[in-house]
C-alpha cells in the first residue's frame, strides 16, 4: 500500500482512532517517571544538586531537555505519512549546530592535557551505560506510540525516538553526575545520545514499518 493508498483508506474509516501524539501524551509522563525512580533507586543524586541547578552546570541538564524536546515536536508529526516537518528539523539543525560550535570552541581553547584529566574518570563508562539504560522505558513507550502511526520514513521515526528518549535519560542521569567540564559532556552524553538515536533508527527501520 502507497501512503496515497493508506491516506484515502484512513479517510475512509468512519470509526475513531488514537493518534501516535494521542499515545505519546499518554505513554511519555509514565516512562519517565519510570526513568528517574530508577536513578534514584539505582544510582543517587549529586550531593551539590541544588547548588549545580543554580550553575553554569546546568547546562547538562538544559541541552538533552531541548533535545527531548525538539525531538517531541518532531515525533508529534512524523507519525502520520503526510507530514511536513522543515521548521522542526531546522530548529533542531540549529542547535545541533551550536553545540557543534560549542565543541569546536572547547576542543580549540582547552589543552590535551587538561581534557585528557577531564576524561580520565570511571564514571565515563558509567554514564556511557546509565544513559542508554535509563532511555529504555521511554524508547518502549515512543515506540509503543508510534506504532499506531504510518510515518512514511521508519528509520527516521525511530531516529526521533530514540533522540526523544535519550534526550529524556541524559537529563535525568544529569542529576547523578558530579562531573561537569565540557569536553566530559560532549563525550560521555553525546556518544550515549547518538547510540541511543541510532539505536532507534535500527530499531525503526524494522518495527515501524507498515
Amino acid at each position: 500500500m502507497n501512503t496515497d493508498e493508506l491516506i484515502a483508506a484512513l479517510s475512509a474509516d468512519g470509526a475513531p482512532r488514537i493518534t501516535p501524539e494521542g499515545r505519546m501524551w499518554r505513554a511519555l509522563p509514565g516512562a519517565s517517571l519510570l526513568a528517574l525512580g530508577a536513578l534514584l533507586l539505582f544510582w543517587h543524586t549529586r550531593p551539590d544538586l541544588a547548588q549545580a541547578l543554580g550553575s553554569f552546570a546546568v547546562y547538562k541538564t538544559a541541552v538533552p531537555l531541548v533535545l527531548a524536546a525538539l525531538a517531541l515536536g518532531l515525533a508529534r508529526g512524523i507519525g502520520h505519512p503526510e507530514a511536513r516537518l522543515r521548521v522542526g528539523t531546522g530548529l533542531l539543525g540549529l542547535v545541533l549546530a551550536g553545540l557543534a560550535l560549542a565543541l569546536g570552541w572547547t576542543l580549540a581553547t582547552q589543552s590535551a592535557g587538561q581534557m585528557i584529566a577531564d576524561l580520565s574518570t570511571p564514571d565515563l563508562v558509567n554514564c556511557l551505560i546509565s544513559v542508554p539504560a535509563l532511555s529504555v522505558p521511554v524508547l518502549a513507550a515512543g515506540f509503543w506510540a508510534m506504532r499506531s502511526g504510518a510515518p512514511a520514513n521508519p528509520a527516521a521515526a525511530g531516529a526521533v525516538l530514540g533522540l526523544l528518549a535519550a534526550g529524556i535519560a541524559a537529563a535525568i542521569y544529569s542529576l547523578h553526575c558530579p562531573h561537569d567540564p565540557v569536553i566530559y559532556f560532549f563525550t560521555g552524553y553525546g556518544i550515549a545520545i547518538g547510540a541511543v538515536t541510532l539505536a532507534g533508527a535500527a530499531l525503526g527501520a524494522r518495527f515501524l514499518r507498515w
